[in-house]
């Protein structure tokens, strides 16, 4: 366990550009803890919305936390850099082992995690659909920023993934004001 080497990983995603936005030409675009911290935000808001039990809603928050840590020693691995889903995951599961490895709590963090990867609980869909609600307030303000970038397929992502009444009818709201 060390908790000083946990927090250095941790680090690491303040510095770590958000790769979708970098190959779409944004200068100076979010990291992933930029991300993570909004993600984690909206997830304590729509608990409260959503009137999740204490304990769902602490979840919630923690996934949303930790949902990207991984990417602390894989880098944000996006579509476009044809890395079979597969790979993908099993890059992250060893680094999401390592991370957590300097915690005194660590497995719970990776069961977590994996709770997420699965994408099968409530909390975990959830999260997945806070991802998405996240990604695209993002592009809408990269859209304000730069008037000749438009992000149409973040916002279509995010149409199929969410399917939650209240983060639907919040997506919605925010696609009104475009």
């Amino acid at each position: 366990m060390n908790l000083l080497k946990f927090f250095n990983d941790v680090g690491k995603l303040k510095t770590l550009k958000r790769a979708g936005w970098v190959l779409r030409g944004i200068k100076n675009a979010e990291s992933v803890a930029e991300h993570s911290y909004r993600t984690a935000v909206l997830a304590m808001a729509i608990a409260d919305k959503l009137d999740l039990q204490k304990k769902e809603k602490l979840r919630l928050i923690e996934m949303a936390l930790i949902h990207d840590l991984g990417e602390a020693y894989v880098g944000d691995i996006v579509p476009e850099q044809n890395i079979p889903k597969k790979k993908k995951h099993l890059l992250e599961k060893k680094a999401q082992k390592k991370i957590f490895a300097n915690l005194q709590n660590g497995k719970y963090y990776f069961k977590l995690w994996l709770e997420y990867e699965n994408n099968k609980t409530k909390v975990s869909k959830l999260l997945h659909q806070l991802d998405k609600l996240e990604m695209v307030i993002q592009s809408l303000e990269y859209q304000k920023q730069h008037k000749a970038k438009k992000f149409d397929e973040f916002i279509e992502s995010a149409r199929e993934k969410i399917v939650d009444k209240e983060i639907k009818k919040l997506l919605e709201r925010l696609l009104l004001k475009r």
